[in-house]
């Protein structure tokens, strides 16, 4: 037993010499979008794009929480301190970011439209432009109760009908066409998201750990393969047992690194359900390890072929996109790909 325990300690130094780039590099990835992070944001922060809204009256306070409830590509946050919104637009935690000022809702309502909201985005994002539709189809179903009050009042009641009749009639006909969807409107949603269920999207952050956890065991295969000729003049009881117990240690490394880089982003979900991911995906990649080494017997051939298996997890793995929603016919290549198995998992 100790000597097992010796020896797993002498390969997973190698190991970290091996790697402890790319673990340094992971880790202080994780940090730093941890710190970003670190501020209050919604829970759904990963469905979609973040908005942020800051309102300075009632009237704003009523934009922003119709924005909130919105389930479509944007998440609206609402803010109540201008400098931290402009900060989180700033560092790229949000998009872009409304500011409604006070007594914006009433000048508008008297016609003067133009600098009543002021909107900050930044130059490395274009969001905002698609944004302008969400915001202002929420202020206009606030504002058209008002304006179709004011219409009755200017113009009179029907013929037939009080005034008070008249604007009970008016405002009840404004909801239903609103409802019914005959007012023409826009309406942005993920293509092929679920609904029944809340909003499926893709969990980025997550997904890119995903990528580097293989390419770091994926490394230290190559390590094994290197080695051959260290340990081919051993007797192949023993060579094959340290084969197996390095291949143990690069994967069993790749996933615990990529477990605290999770922790350390707050992306983390229940612990159970955490632990059970990982572990399926150590038993994948310990599989899928395995089975590669068998087929390619060469390091250098390995590392030539990285490039075509990180570029084909990042790829046809739900990381940044999901093809296959696209080009149904060529899913089955996804599944050739440990990465999607812990990700459509962890979905």
């Amino acid at each position: 037993m100790g000597n097992r325990a010796a020896v797993y300690m002498v390969l997973g130094k190698q190991y970290w010499q091996k790697n402890r780039f790319l673990i340094i590099l992971m880790l202080l990835t994780a940090l730093f979008f941890g710190w970003r992070q670190s501020g209050e944001m919604p829970e759904d922060a990963c469905g979609g794009m973040i908005v942020g809204v800051c309102g300075e009256d009632e009237k704003g306070r009523e934009l922003i929480s119709r924005l909130e409830k919105e389930t479509g590509i944007f998440r609206f946050y609402g803010y109540e301190d201008e400098e931290e919104m402009l900060r989180m637009i700033e560092n790229g935690t949000l998009e872009c970011g409304y500011v409604m000022p006070e007594g914006f809702y009433e000048r508008i309502l008297k016609g003067k439209m133009n600098r009543q909201i002021t909107l900050y985005y930044s130059p490395a994002s274009s969001a905002h432009k698609i944004s302008y539709e969400v915001v202002f189809a929420d202020l206009f179903e606030m504002l058209s109760e008002d304006i179709l009050e004011k219409y009755s009042e200017e113009n009179g009641p029907f013929p037939g009908m009080t005034m008070e009749e008249a604007k009970e009639r008016i405002l009840s006909l404004n909801k239903a066409f609103t409802e019914d969807g005959s007012t023409f409107r826009f309406a942005y949603e993920m293509v092929g998201r679920e609904t029944k269920d809340g909003e499926q999207g893709l969990d980025t952050l997550r997904g890119c750990v995903a990528v580097m956890i293989f390419l770091m065991s994926l490394y230290g295969l190559g390590n094994v393969l290197g080695l051959a000729n260290v340990w081919g003049s051993l007797p192949a009881k023993i060579r094959k047992k340290l084969q197996s117990q390095s291949i143990h240690v690069a994967v069993g490394g790749s996933v615990l690194t990529g477990g605290i880089c999770l922790w350390l982003s707050g992306s983390m979900k229940s612990s159970f359900k955490e632990g059970a991911g990982l572990l399926l995906y150590f038993l994948i990649l310990e599989a899928f390890v395995r089975v590669l080494g068998r087929i390619v017997r060469k390091d250098k051939v390995l590392y030539g072929m990285l490039p075509v298996l990180v570029m084909g997890s990042l790829l046809f793995c739900p990381v940044f996109i999901r093809i296959d929603r696209y080009l149904p016919a060529i899913r089955w290549i996804s599944g050739v790909f440990p990465v999607t198995y812990y990700l459509n998992y962890m979905r």
